[in-house]
Order: C-alpha cells, then sequence, then structure tokens
C-alpha cells in the first residue's frame, strides 16, 4: 500500500485507517457482548464510549505523528518518550503478539465465512486460515501498488455493503430499539464490573486499528498534517459506523437472541443473521462481504507492520537479514515472511478467534496507554520544538485516555485467563531479546 517515493495522499492514509480498524470486530463480538451486558442501551453507550476513547487516542497520536512523521508510528513515539527498549518491546510484542496475532484472528474468520460457500472438513478451517496467510503474503511481497488498490477498493466495498446492511435494518427492522427488556437478572441491575471489562474487550479490539496510518508516514504525502488527519478523520468514520451498525442489529434481532449467538456450541455471526431476517434471498452476501472485509485487512497488517521490524534490524536490533528490502519491489520480503509464519503458528496454537483476542487486545492497548503517557515526556523532552499540532485541552483528554485504558487494563489483569498471561510473558522474553542483541551490536 506504499511506495518508494513519498505519494500516500490523505485519502489513503484515511482509508488505512479504517481499514486496518474495521475488520472482523463489528461483525464478530456483539454476540460475545451482548451476552455480557444485558441491555441495549448499555451496550450502545460502551461503543460510543470506544470510540470516544479512540478519538482521545487519536487526538494524542496525531500530536505526537505531527512531530515525528518518519515511519515506525508507536515504535518511535515510545522511542523518543521514554529510549530504545520500550520501543523495542513494542516491535517485539507487535512480531509475537499484537499483528501476528491480528492476522491470525482475521484469517479464522475469513476461513469460518468461506465454509458457507465451500465445505470444510471438521477441524479443517484452521488449515484453511493458514492457507489465505500464505495467499495474502504472496500477493502483499509481489506488488505494492497492486496492494494499494486492493486495500483502498476493499474498504471502500466493505464501507458500502456495511451501510446497506445498516440501511436495510433500520429501514425493515421492527424492533425496539431501546425497549425495557427482561433477558436475565442482570437488566434489573447495572452490569458487574468484571462485565463491563470483559465486553470492553470486543469493543476495543474492533477498534483497534486506527494508528496504523503513522506506521506508514514515511512514505506519505505532507505527513505532518495527514498523518494526524487520518487518524481523526478514521476514528470518526469508525465510530459512527459501529454505533449505527449495532442500533441496526438490535432493530432486527432482540438481545436475548443475540447474546446466545456466542454459544461455543452453536456460534453466529449477528450481520448474517440480520441478513437471513430482512433479506433471506440474498443472505450469502453478508458472509461474502465478512470475508472481503477480513482478507482485506489481514493484507494491510501483513504490508503495514513489518516496516517496524526493518526498522528495528536496520537499528542493529534484529537480526540483520529482516534490514533488508526486494530490489525490485522495495518492501522488507523476510520481515513479511517471518510475521506470516509466527502468524500461522498463533492460528495453530489457539485454534479460535476469541482466545486470539483476548491474547492480542490486552497487550496491545497496554502500548498504546505507554505511548499516550508519552505525551507528557515529549512536551518536556521537545519543548523547544513547536508541533504542528497539539492535543486540544491539554491535560485534560490524555489524562481521560488513560484513566479509561488504565481501569480496562486492571479490571483485565485481575481476571484468570491463561491468554492475558501468555501474551505479558511475551513482555519480558523481549527484554532478554533486546539486551542479547544489544551486546552482539556491540
Amino acid at each position: 500500500m506504499t511506495n518508494t517515493s513519498r505519494g500516500l495522499s490523505l485519502f489513503a492514509l484515511t482509508m488505512i485507517a479504517i481499514g486496518a480498524t474495521i475488520g472482523s470486530g463489528i461483525f464478530k463480538t456483539p454476540a460475545g457482548i451482548a451476552a455480557k451486558v444485558g441491555d441495549n442501551q448499555t451496550i450502545i453507550l460502551l461503543w460510543i464510549l470506544g470510540g470516544v476513547v479512540s478519538l482521545l487516542g487519536a487526538l494524542v497520536f496525531a500530536e505526537l505523528g505531527s512531530r515525528f512523521s518518519n515511519a515506525g508510528g508507536v515504535y518511535t513515539y515510545l522511542n523518543k518518550a521514554y529510549g530504545p527498549l520500550p520501543g523495542f518491546l513494542y516491535g517485539w510484542c507487535l512480531l509475537t503478539v499484537i499483528s501476528s496475532g491480528t492476522i491470525a484472528a482475521l484469517c479464522t474468520v475469513f476461513a469460518e465465512n468461506l465454509g458457507y460457500f465451500i465445505h470444510i472438513p471438521e477441524g479443517g478451517e484452521k488449515y484453511v486460515a493458514m492457507a489465505s496467510i500464505v495467499v495474502l503474503t504472496l500477493f502483499n511481497t509481489f506488488g505494492i501498488k497492486l496492494s494499494e488498490w486492493f486495500a483502498n477498493v476493499g474498504t471502500v466495498l466493505k464501507i458500502v455493503g456495511i451501510y446497506a446492511l445498516l440501511l436495510l435494518a433500520l429501514v425493515l427492522g421492527d424492533k425496539a430499539l431501546f425497549a425495557a427488556e427482561a433477558v436475565t437478572a442482570i437488566n434489573s441491575t447495572p452490569p458487574a464490573p468484571d462485565n463491563l471489562a470483559g465486553a470492553f474487550v470486543g469493543v476495543l479490539w474492533s477498534y483497534t486499528g486506527w494508528h496504523y496510518a503513522s506506521f506508514v508516514s514515511g512514505d506519505a504525502l505532507n505527513p505532518k498534517r495527514n498523518i494526524p488527519l487520518a487518524m481523526i478523520l478514521g476514528t470518526g468514520a469508525v465510530t459512527l459506523t459501529y454505533v449505527l451498525c449495532n442500533m441496526g442489529y438490535f432493530k432486527v434481532i432482540d438481545h436475548d437472541t443475540i447474546a446466545s449467538f456466542s454459544d461455543s456450541s452453536n456460534p453466529k455471526v449477528v450481520a448474517v443473521e440480520v441478513m437471513n431476517v430482512i433479506m433471506p434471498a440474498a443472505s450469502y452476501l453478508m458472509p461474502a462481504l465478512i470475508a472481503l472485509s477480513v482478507f482485506a485487512c489481514a493484507g494491510l497488517y501483513i504490508l503495514s507492520t513489518p516496516r517496524i521490524f526493518n526498522q528495528m534490524a536496520s537499528e542493529g536490533l534484529f537480526f540483520s537479514a529482516f534490514a533488508k528490502k526486494d530490489p525490485r519491489f522495495g518492501v522488507p520480503v523476510n520481515a513479511i515472511i517471518l510475521q506470516s509464519a509466527w502468524a500461522m503458528i498463533l492460528v495453530y496454537l489457539w485454534g479460535s478467534f476469541s482466545s486470539i483476542i483476548e491474547y492480542v487486545t490486552f497487550v496491545e492497548w497496554l502500548f498504546l496507554l505507554t505511548a499516550c503517557i508519552g505525551i507528557f515526556i515529549v512536551r518536556k523532552k521537545y519543548a523547544h520544538e513547536e508541533a504542528p499540532f497539539k492535543v486540544p485541552f491539554y491535560p485534560v483528554l490524555p489524562l481521560l485516555f488513560i484513566a479509561v485504558i488504565g481501569w480496562f487494563i486492571f479490571k483485565n489483569a485481575l481476571a484468570d485467563k491463561a491468554e492475558y498471561y501468555a501474551g505479558l510473558a511475551v513482555i519480558p522474553v523481549g527484554v532478554a531479546v533486546y539486551y542479547a542483541f544489544k551486546r552482539a551490536k556491540n
């Protein structure tokens, strides 16, 4: 999606921000969220809160992006604020948990929806997901302009498809959106904080991706202006889409039924079931849209994030083979292959979408929180440099982001889940790897 000359426009950067965010989340997570939260009103508020928090993060990152417009995104921001170790740990976790895990989750959803069109033997979905990673890796290795075209077209098509479903649901749905429901006992009392924190995992997973435009700032036109704008515009568009989609879902299917779709013995995708209700004859269109959405989104991650590993290697903090780019296509082929190989291993090890997103989300937002805290350090450290963009209402907005994400991380840290432990365990391993490479470099 990039080329070696600076040429990514504001539109292309915004499509990256939107395309890297809208993947599987809005299709896969609503059922699990409904199972944890017993009323539509609170669910809609959670989605609005997720959008507001993401917008606050985007504003902070917009200032950081306007100050440091070279490629690297969060990796660069952490380096500038704290020094090389936190930046390296982000790159390490991007490889072992965040980006590779996201690719694994997206391709798992792709395989599930491909099953609507072809017969996949029981237990075969993980192998289809692994095969799709291979296809996307080859596709993104041998043609950057083709990858950019595919990502832009895929993003536009999925947005059009989502809004078509949304309009049909809002017009044809006959359910009361905020009717008083007697679903479970949780309706009579406020949801427990643990339920809210658990539900927020699905919300924040769905919003993750707005900062990915900053990864390609080295190839952007006017990056000091366009990177911040792309993150803010992308986050706003995604928030509106997600809130309206959930309203559309509740207009067609009642809360209790949506919650039942999360049953592991018979899982269903809310968007597919909505289409089955309002337009049974065209129900196959929704699995096709979801498959396109996650396939295009996975392609974005496969192409964009290996730039971080490439940069780490060029700085002597990773194997030198990953510092090389293909001379014909200008892409870090070795880094792309490494990321894809690890994503395939994660598909095989975790096996399910829910396990993968819990493995990924906790660690990713921990680093986004750390980068946001870094704004206070950056303002003091670089006080002599004027930033083209500054966070409005500083320090109130960054502190709000820190408070909400801090609560989310704290509550989920108390949960006894192997996925969270596995994600966190990668960090001390990364510390050991960092010092090993540093010694080798010296």
